[in-house]
C-alpha cells in the first residue's frame, strides 16, 4: 500500500508537470501572474520577437515602438504621453529564456503556440527551441523604375586607420569583414548614389570602400566626392556615386564653417547632375549629435545642429548656390519622429518623406523598441520628384552578434546597426 501511495503521489506530480494550460496574451494575465507561477502554459496568441539577447527573446503580441515615435519626447517638455507608452511597452513584454542561436533569429519573427514554464512575472523558460514563422530575411523593397536611386546608409564607424579612436572599436579582421558585408549589401541595393554616415578618416575610408566596391563589381564604376582631407580622427559623412549615372558639381557646402569642428564634415551638401538628362539636385547629408548624455543635453546639441543646418539650407535656396533649389535631405538624425529636431525641420517647410511613404516603419531597434532615427526630407520643389521611399531591413532586425564585430558570417546582414533607406527620384525641370 505504501508503494502504491508513493506511486500515486509521483504520478500526480508528473501530471502537474506535464499539464499545459492554454492562455492568451495578455488577456489571461489581467489579474496578475500569481496563479501561473511554476506552471506550463501554451500561449495561443502569436508573439512577435521584439528583442534578442543571447539566450533570451523579448516577445510581445505586436511590434513595440519607441515612445518618441508616437509622443512628444522628454526633452520637449510634455512627458505624459511618453511615460504612458513606456509603461505600456514594459507591460506588453515577455522575456523567454530558451535554446536558441541568437544570431539566427531576427526581430519581427513570430512564435505561435509557445509552450513554456512561467518562473516569475513576465518571465518564461523552455528547454525547447521555439518554432518561428516570418524569420526569413525581408526581400529588397520593390522600387519604382526609372530616375535615380539614392541610398542613405549609416555604416557604423567605418574605419580606415585602426589607431586612435578606432583602436578601441575595430580589429583588422573586423574591418575586412565589415567591408565585405557592406559591399555585398550595396551590390544588392545597386544605387546610383550612396550618402553615408559614420565614415572615419575622411577620404581615406571612402577610397578604401570605393576600391572594394569596384573590385566586387569587376568594373571601375564607383568614385567618391572628396572632402580634401584624410588625416582627421573625426567621424564624418560622405558620398559614393556611379560615374556612369551621375557626376558631382559645385562647391561642397558645410553647415559648420570651422574646419576643426566635430560637425564640420557631418552636415554638408553636394550637387549632383544626372548624366542622361542633365537635370540637377542637391543632396544634403546629416549626422546629428548622438543620444549620449542626458536627454535634454543631447537634444540641445542636436537642435544646435539643426539651427546651423537651416542656415546652410536657406543660403543654398536663396542664393541658388548650386543653381537649383531641389534639395533632398538624408542621414542619421538621431531623433525619432515626434522629437524637436524632426518637427523643427518639418515646420521649416521640409517634407518628411519617410512619414509620407512608410509611417509605420522603422530603421533602428533599441532595447526591443523600433523607430526611425534615419530620415528623408525634401524641399517643396524636390518633394514632387521623390517618387518612393522605402527601408531595407538588412541590419536593425538582427542581433549584433551576427555583425562584423562578432564575425559569425560574411553575409550582407548586420553590416551596421541602422537600416539603409532607399529613395527613388525622378528629376524634372518642370516641377
Amino acid at each position: 500500500m505504501r508503494k502504491i501511495g508513493l506511486l500515486l503521489i509521483v504520478c500526480a506530480w508528473a501530471s502537474s508537470i506535464l499539464a499545459v494550460e492554454k492562455v492568451e496574451w495578455p488577456s489571461s494575465f489581467v489579474d496578475g501572474w500569481d496563479k501561473y507561477i511554476g506552471k506550463m502554459v501554451q500561449i495561443t496568441t502569436p508573439l512577435y520577437v521584439c528583442g534578442n539577447y543571447y539566450d533570451s527573446l523579448i516577445l510581445a503580441a505586436e511590434r513595440l515602438y519607441v515612445p518618441e515615435e508616437k509622443a512628444v519626447g522628454l526633452a520637449d517638455g510634455d512627458s505624459t504621453a511618453y511615460w504612458a507608452i513606456k509603461k505600456s511597452n514594459r507591460e506588453k513584454m515577455i522575456s523567454l529564456s530558451c535554446n536558441i542561436r541568437n544570431y539566427e533569429v531576427r526581430t519581427g519573427a513570430v512564435v505561435k503556440n509557445l509552450q513554456a514554464r512561467v518562473v516569475a512575472p513576465g518571465k518564461l523558460v523552455t528547454g525547447a527551441t521555439p518554432k518561428f514563422t516570418n524569420n526569413k530575411p525581408e526581400p529588397k523593397p520593390k522600387m519604382a523604375k526609372g530616375g535615380l536611386l539614392v541610398c542613405a546608409a549609416n555604416i557604423q564607424n567605418y574605419f580606415y586607420d585602426l589607431g586612435g579612436y578606432a583602436q578601441r572599436k575595430t580589429t583588422k579582421e573586423q574591418q575586412t569583414l565589415q567591408t565585405l558585408k557592406i559591399c555585398k549589401a550595396f551590390k544588392q541595393i545597386n544605387a546610383d548614389i550612396y550618402a553615408l554616415c559614420e565614415i572615419q578618416k575622411g577620404d581615406s575610408a571612402a577610397q578604401m570602400l570605393v576600391d572594394a566596391m569596384n573590385k566586387m563589381a569587376k568594373k571601375n564604376l564607383y568614385a567618391y566626392v572628396s572632402h580634401g582631407w584624410s588625416n582627421s580622427d573625426m567621424i564624418s559623412c560622405g558620398y559614393i556615386y556611379r560615374m556612369d549615372k551621375v557626376k558631382p558639381y559645385g562647391e561642397m557646402q558645410y553647415a559648420y564653417q570651422d574646419t576643426t569642428s566635430h560637425y564640420r564634415y557631418r552636415l554638408m551638401a553636394c550637387g549632383f547632375e544626372q548624366l542622361t538628362s542633365g537635370e540637377k539636385f542637391v543632396l544634403n547629408i546629416n549626422h546629428l549629435r548622438s543620444k549620449r548624455g542626458t536627454g535634454s543635453e543631447s537634444n540641445e546639441k542636436r537642435m544646435a545642429n539643426v539651427d546651423s543646418l537651416l542656415v546652410m539650407l536657406d543660403k543654398i535656396e536663396q542664393e541658388q548656390v548650386f543653381g537649383d533649389s531641389d534639395i533632398l535631405l538624408v542621414g542619421d538624425y538621431n531623433s525619432y519622429t515626434q522629437e524637436e529636431p524632426i518637427q523643427t525641420l518639418v515646420r521649416a517647410g521640409y517634407a518628411d518623406m519617410v512619414m509620407r511613404d512608410d509611417s509605420t516603419g522603422y530603421s533602428y531597434v533599441y532595447h526591443s523598441e523600433a523607430g526611425y532615427l534615419d530620415r528623408v526630407f525634401a524641399s517643396e520643389s524636390m518633394a514632387k520628384q521623390v517618387k518612393q521611399v522605402a527601408v531595407y531591413h538588412l541590419n536593425a532586425d538582427y542581433f549584433y552578434s551576427r555583425g562584423f564585430k562578432r564575425g559569425l558570417d560574411d553575409t550582407m546582414f548586420r553590416y551596421a546597426d541602422h537600416d539603409p533607406i532607399l529613395i527613388r527620384v525622378e528629376l524634372s525641370a518642370a516641377l
